[in-house]
């Protein structure tokens, strides 16, 4: 067998299926963690670009849909505490590496001023 032990066999597959793994895995992560980001600027940014709830909902849901994240407008809460805000809402990205499927969840919860009174 093009001159592999049978340990070499195993090591080889189990190398390319950590890489398989990997490279399903490793790019849901990097889009969260950019998602994520652009979820902190919008925020830290709604006062001075004027955006009220509904276009700042309006802004992530447009985003999400970027990153092929299934998220609605109604999934995101924006509650108010006095001259500030919170914005919640949890997401999933499915991984499926064929022969075993997981969902990755994720939740974002960003403060920030009140933008529209």
């Amino acid at each position: 067998m093009l001159g592999l032990s049978y340990r070499q066999w195993f090591i080889l597959l189990l190398l390319v299926a950590v890489l398989y793994a990997a490279a399903q895995i490793v790019p849901a992560f990097v889009d969260a963690y950019q998602f994520n980001d652009y979820i902190k600027q919008e925020v830290r940014f709604a006062v001075p670009n004027r955006r009220t709830g509904d276009a700042l909902r309006a802004k992530i849901v447009e985003k999400a849909q970027e990153y092929n994240i299934d998220l609605t407008a109604k999934d995101i809460r924006i509650t108010r505490r006095g001259p500030a805000f919170t914005l919640e809402f949890d997401y999933i990205i499915p991984i499926d590496l064929r022969v075993y499927h997981r969902n990755l969840n994720f939740r974002v919860s960003e403060n920030g001023e009140l933008f529209d009174q």
